[in-house]
């Protein structure tokens, strides 16, 4: 008959075999990712080159100085109405179709270039006024401004801001 088993003894690896098995399970991770961790290689190498990685240095061993001083302009009463109108520029130009925008701000380059070229000093008289009116490009630029301010009008007339 069998003898009965009253203790059973677990092999506990050593320190150089756990170290072996966690090198092991690194290897088998990099040549699984390699193509990733060369990737990241080759951004911190840009990083450095560029000289953000010794600015990231700086910043983070003087964090706590940093963090006082951007606490301190926080603070600032200025600062609490700039944030309030960055993140209200932020919802305004999600509201914007991007076509609409890229048109308008073409508008204001073309219009900008064209009055740089013309630098003339001379007062228009009604007459020149009322003939280029008359031009199409004058004419399209004008209704846009008028359907802005009555848009804006409108706005402005609203008893509450949402």
């Amino acid at each position: 008959m069998a003898r009965k088993i009253e203790q059973i003894d677990k092999r506990v690896p050593d320190q150089v075999e756990v170290n072996a098995e966690a090198l092991k399970m690194l290897t088998e991770r990099i040549a699984e990712n390699e193509r990733s961790i060369t990737v990241l290689i080759e951004i911190v190498e840009e990083l450095h080159e560029a000289g953000i990685l010794d600015a990231l240095k700086g910043l983070l061993k003087t964090r706590d100085k940093v963090g006082a001083l951007a606490i301190q302009q926080l603070n600032q009463p200025g600062a609490h109405h700039m944030i309030k109108n960055g993140m209200s520029l932020l919802q305004t130009a999600s509201q914007i179709e991007p076509e609409h925008l890229t048109r308008i701000m073409n508008g204001m380059t073309k219009g900008l270039q064209a009055m740089a070229e013309n630098n003339s000093n001379e007062p228009l008289s009604m007459w020149q006024m009322m003939k280029m009116m008359r031009d199409p490009h004058v004419n399209a630029s004008l209704q846009t401004m008028l359907g802005f301010m009555q848009g804006m009008g409108q706005e402005l007339n609203k008893r509450t801001v949402h």
